[in-house]
């Protein structure tokens, strides 16, 4: 008896969480509703299917840099996965736009229909309507008006419902364009900034003006995400979608073409403005995808291209760049990296002391791999500016926070304490002496840290180069009987 009794408080219970928990999944299935966490453009699961291409990506270039020639084929294979993908999530927002634009063209078109065709009763009451029939509208003139007719008032007995075709005018205006040359042409005259230019200014003046605010979006970018949905969820795939396809098309373009002919049997393909669009169109959203492409895309055109002589007109969009560079500034102030896109965008412009006082007078990052990337910046802008002792020190700085090309480091070291002894070797040959022994020092450790790293299975082409240049001086030292630092050249 005592266990029945104890068992009818449990049963009573358990009765009295049935409706509980019916009523808590009526109210979850009622917000779910209201509020659907399912995203609206990409098939279901796209989300997940996303991160999983950004961790194959990830790992596609962990395993090209493990200077493993299987680990490198690994991770193309990875890369040939995400590729498709990413290819399949923007077939799917493209299908959906398609089908959104249709319908959004279809409901205007049947919109502007009824209002055309249907009117308010003139003297009516109230709601009172009716709908107005094509017969009834009147029909238009079958004959074009003249002035005599407007003047007159006269209407046409006409009664035809048809249209009547009126043959055109043959002849032809007086400005006509003239079959012989006459001695004269006419040109408009300059408008707006461009009235004060002449081809006699030596210093014509190429900057705009401060107050004027840039917008670094354009029109060729496609449609914006916002047009068909606003969901977060959305916008996350939007943007994570066009910041991995667009890397991957921007990469697959700088690829050598005998190279890239062979990806493009297995199915990679590149095309370098579309993956630009993508990089742009991801920089609008305040997520950490719109943050990447921001700074691959300001990398990309103050790294890469910011090194070419020879560029096209439209090649280096610099203003939509500033307007890029102080929205990022804007939106992470306490970021280094900016900083050093900063300094990168001065030395295009031909202001390396900014530059260089922008990366050495600037806080320390916490990351290390962020101030490795700013003293490396700053050893090069030392290096254009002759500045050898600073150039020397930053890269030996370089050495401490990098585990990449040392004999690099040390060989630029080295070379610039050559500089620094030929300079003081006439007017101060005791301090050319302390050069002549730190170059020597530097330049002797140099084959020591070379060949430690591969990439792809082969020795870094810099590497290959120091070496062959510190065999050649060694031989020639010897050939010579002088000191190592004068066979330097």
């Amino acid at each position: 008896m005592s266990e029945i009794g104890k068992g009818h408080p449990g049963a009573a219970e358990a009765d009295g969480d049935v409706p509980r928990k019916a009523h808590d999944s009526e109210a979850n299935t009622l917000l779910y509703r209201h509020n659907p966490i399912a995203v609206t453009i990409y098939p279901v699961g796209s989300e997940f299917a996303l991160c999983h291409a950004e961790s194959q990506l990830m790992s596609a270039v962990v395993a090209v840099l493990n200077e493993s020639l299987t680990e490198s084929i690994k991770g193309f294979y990875k890369l040939r996965t995400a590729y498709k993908t990413l290819d399949g999530l923007l077939q799917a927002e493209d299908k959906y736009r398609k089908g959104a634009s249709a319908s959004i063209a279809s409901t205007s078109r049947n919109s502007l229909d009824s209002q055309r065709f249907t009117g308010v009763v003139p003297g009516g009451s109230g709601d009172e309507s009716m709908s107005v029939s094509r017969t009834s509208l009147p029909k238009p003139p079958t004959e074009r008006a003249t002035p005599a007719t407007l003047g007159n008032g006269v209407d046409d007995d006409d009664d035809d419902d048809e249209f009547e075709f009126v043959d055109a005018d043959e002849g032809l205006p007086s400005d006509s364009v003239p079959a012989h040359y006459l001695g004269h042409l006419v040109t408009s005259e300059p408008q707006g900034p461009f009235q004060k230019l002449s081809l006699n200014d030596e210093h014509p003046s190429n900057s705009i003006s401060a107050t004027t605010k840039v917008d670094y979006s354009v029109q060729d970018e496609g449609a914006d995400l916002s047009d068909f949905s606003n969901h977060p969820v959305d916008e996350f795939i939007h943007s994570g979608s066009n910041l991995c396809f667009g890397i991957l098309q921007l990469m697959l373009s700088l690829i050598p073409p005998a190279f890239s002919k062979l990806l493009y049997i297995i199915g990679f393909k590149g095309d370098r403005e579309r993956g630009i669009k993508m990089l742009w169109q991801a920089t609008h959203y305040s997520n950490i995808n719109g943050a990447l492409a921001g700074l691959i895309t300001l990398g990309y055109y103050n790294g890469m291209i910011g090194f070419c002589d020879i560029l096209t007109a439209d090649a280096y969009p610099k203003d939509r760049c500033r307007a890029l560079l102080a929205d990022m500034r804007e939106r992470y102030p306490r970021s280094h990296l900016w900083l050093l896109e900063e300094a990168r965008m001065h030395a295009g412009d031909r202001e390396l002391e900014k530059a260089v006082d922008l990366t050495s007078k600037s806080s320390r990052s916490p990351l290390k791999q962020v101030e490795a990337l700013q003293w490396f910046e700053n050893s090069l802008n030392c290096m254009y500016l002759h500045r050898y002792s600073d150039c020397s020190a930053s890269f030996q700085k370089c050495v401490t926070l990098n585990n990449w090309s040392h004999g690099l480091y040390y060989y630029i070291a080295g070379v610039a304490h050559v500089e620094e002894y030929r300079l003081h070797k006439a007017s101060n040959p005791k301090l050319a002496q302390v050069h002549a022994k730190k170059a020597t020092d530097l330049l002797n450790i140099v084959p020591q840290h070379t060949g430690k790293k591969k990439f792809m299975a082969r020795q870094l082409p810099f590497d290959i180069f120091v070496l062959r240049k510190i065999r050649k001086w060694e031989h020639r030292a010897k050939e010579w009987g002088v000191e190592f630092v004068d066979a330097v050249g």
